[in-house]
């Protein structure tokens, strides 16, 4: 049961990550979309509500519509939001987090400049 538990979450990434490669993104811009699914994991688990519209709204506005892109998303915020629980990690001061916040969706626009 443990494996399937740990093995879950790998799978649904590996799957998601080949469907965003089949739809033409470069690593670059899907790592901002990760980065930015996990930093949502951690905005959920600390009540940083705020953060986590204003990433969302940061990817309607940069991406293009494509289904693969928020999944890719979502499959990482949910990663990230339980290895949060399983660490027992802390929440960071909500200043320093909304800096991190603001520098992914920087990266996020740049990369998705073009689109």
């Amino acid at each position: 049961m443990m494996v399937i538990r740990w093995a879950a979450p790998f799978l649904l990434a590996l799957l998601v990550n080949g469907l965003a490669q089949a739809e033409g993104v470069d690593d670059k811009q899907f790592d901002a979309i990760q980065k930015l699914g996990e930093l949502n994991g951690v905005a959920l688990n600390c009540h940083f509500l705020n953060e986590t519209r204003r990433m969302k709204k940061a990817l309607v506005l940069a991406l293009p519509k494509r289904r693969q892109y928020g999944e890719a998303f979502d499959s990482t915020t949910n990663t990230a939001f339980l290895k949060f629980i399983e660490t027992k990690a802390e929440c960071p001061a909500e200043a320093a987090f909304s800096q991190q916040v603001d520098a992914a969706i920087l990266v996020l626009e740049s990369e998705f400049a073009n689109q």
